[in-house]
């Protein structure tokens, strides 16, 4: 005689499976802020998508993006359609199981003083990377961790909308003058201004500190060798980082490696350029840096 199971034995686990279903499905979901000293984000979406899917809809962070890729879950490059002061972004996904988005925005940051303050709405839990040597001051709720790796303060934060306040560290010269500047005589307590003896501390290190330059290029110049020509340790680094991704990576790449704000990239790869160790060439919108010599071992 057979035995038939009672029909919830079947219901319990199929209800189990359409419980945890959403809960797993979001936990493939990531997002990553990478906020640079210059205010400027780099954003990084990933989320799984059905293969038998032909595009799907990707809520932005901002409107306002710039240098905007999406790949899939081996690395190829997506089509996609975004129209003007549009926050949904339309992926034509074309069998794809993963889609990635990266891009650049400055509209999630603001700044009051010496206090910046970056604000989003995200659907799902967020990574945020601030400066590097900067300082988490507040967020408007309570984080699930607070890290540090690299000397940049990582926070991660569930969905929702968000605001984080942090301090970026400022020089101590620039200090100096700006509080000589906005200082006023016989202003309200707390106010300070440079006293004349600290700004002349200050012209002498200025002073000094041109010499000993002009002295240095001076010096290039009677061994014949043009000024500036040589390597940095940084350069070294960019371009042994280059080498390692088979001779050829993104701007977008070399500056989340190093932390680099988008203007000091910038002026690198050009200097690499100049030097004639790097070559420039546009993919898409993005700025690809192809690797054309070696660095020099030698002397």
């Amino acid at each position: 005689m057979g035995y038939s199971r009672p029909a919830h034995m079947f219901l319990a686990p199929l209800l189990l499976l359409l419980l945890f279903a959403p809960a797993a499905f979001a936990a493939q979901q990531s997002l990553t802020l990478t906020v640079y000293s210059d205010g400027y984000v780099y954003v990084t979406q990933v989320l799984p998508v059905d293969s038998k899917a032909t595009s799907v809809q990707v809520p932005l962070l901002s409107n306002e993006v710039s240098n905007l890729v999406a790949t899939d879950q081996n690395g190829a490059p997506l089509s996609y359609g975004l129209g003007p002061g549009e926050t949904n972004l339309t992926v034509y996904t074309l069998g794809a199981t993963s889609v990635t988005l990266r891009y650049e925005t400055n509209s999630l940051t603001g700044k009051n003083g010496t206090v910046w303050t970056l604000t989003y709405t995200a659907r799902y839990n967020a990574t945020v990377v601030l400066p590097q040597f900067s300082t988490l001051i507040s967020a408007s709720g309570t984080p699930y961790s607070i890290n540090e790796t690299d000397m940049s303060p990582e926070v991660t934060l569930s969905p929702g909308t968000w605001k984080v306040s942090y301090g970026v560290p400022v020089g101590a010269v620039t200090t100096t003058v700006a509080t000589s500047t906005s200082g006023t005589p016989g202003g309200s307590p707390g106010q300070t201004s440079a006293e004349p003896v600290e700004m002349i501390e200050v012209a002498i290190v200025v002073v000094v500190a041109v010499a000993g330059g002009l002295s240095i290029m001076w010096w290039r110049r009677r061994r014949g060798g043009p000024p500036g020509g040589e390597l940095r340790p940084d350069d070294a680094q960019v371009l042994n980082f280059i080498r390692e991704k088979g001779g050829r990576a993104l701007e977008l790449e070399i500056r989340t490696r190093f932390a680099l704000p988008k203007t000091s990239a910038w002026r690198q790869i050009k200097r690499l350029e100049r030097l004639g160790y790097v070559k420039v060439t546009k993919v898409g919108s993005q700025n690809q840096i192809e690797l054309l010599k070696e660095r020099d071992t030698g002397n």
